[in-house]
């Protein structure tokens, strides 16, 4: 591991001053997308269980790109998540636009009200790599969260979602999507590295596959129809990647009984 991220560094350095004025152009013209709004809910279908799932983690847990968060990843992944296991489910979002994981940890944990829950949902590693965060130091970061989260919730399944598409932002140049999307690769290795350590906690080695997603298009639908501003997901992305990811939870015999 420490080799390949030797060699990621070789080959991104000679690249990473083009990206820093490229990244800069970028944010100055891309249009800026609210959080969305009403960050808990309940999927009531008259079970006699219940399930409560806490969602935790940067702008794509926030619903950026999607009016309200019953239209976003939690919404979706709530209802998907009721379907197969055939329950209420009790959702609410704890997440922020720009947090990496230290933030995530270090902000977003101490507000953290609930005393019990049956699932956390975490989403991060979006801007780690776009702040190129070093490998052991998210190594190390996500250890803390998994150990804090723990003391919260010690008895909880923790499931790490799939990280985010860098390589096909639409809004990134295509020196941006090579370093950011094999940056992003790199933490994702580090990342099941470190789960594996840890019992009851779930997530997936295998990256989005773009292309396919993009065989569920509509006529005349590309690629950008998954973005919302070119970086952030659409209601549609929202929709396809919780479907994927309670998938994955069924696939891992993952059981609330």
């Amino acid at each position: 591991m420490k080799k390949k991220y030797f060699i990621h560094l070789l080959r991104s350095i000679p690249l990473l001053p083009v990206i820093y004025f490229q990244g800069k152009k970028i944010k100055k013209n891309i249009q800026f997308l609210p959080e969305a709004k009403d960050p808990e809910g309940l999927i009531d279908i008259n079970s006699d269980k219940t399930l409560n799932v806490l969602f935790i983690g940067e702008s794509s847990f926030a619903g950026v790109g999607s009016d309200f968060h019953k239209n976003s990843f939690a919404g979706h992944f709530s209802n998907e998540l009721s379907s197969v296991f055939h329950c209420n489910i009790g959702w609410k979002v704890y997440a922020r636009t720009g947090y990496n994981v230290q933030k995530v940890h270090e902000r977003i944990l101490p507000k953290i009200t609930e005393t019990d829950c049956d699932l956390l949902v975490i989403g991060i590693g979006a801007n780690d790599s776009f702040e190129f965060t070093q490998p052991k130091k998210w190594q190390i970061n996500i250890q803390l969260l998994i150990d804090s989260l723990r003391l919260k919730f010690p008895e909880t399944p923790i499931s790490f979602v799939q990280l985010p598409t860098i390589e096909a932002f639409p809004a990134l140049t295509k020196e941006m999507q090579s370093v950011l999307g094999n940056h992003k690769d790199l933490l994702a290795e580090y990342l099941h590295r470190q789960t594996s350590k840890n019992d009851n906690i779930y997530f997936p080695t295998n990256k989005v596959d773009i292309q396919k997603w993009m065989k569920q298009l509509k006529n005349g639908q590309t690629i950008e129809d998954f973005f919302s501003d070119g970086i952030h997901p659409s209601k549609l992305t929202y929709r396809i990647w919780a479907r994927e990811s309670v998938q994955f939870l069924l696939d891992s015999k993952l059981d609330f009984s």
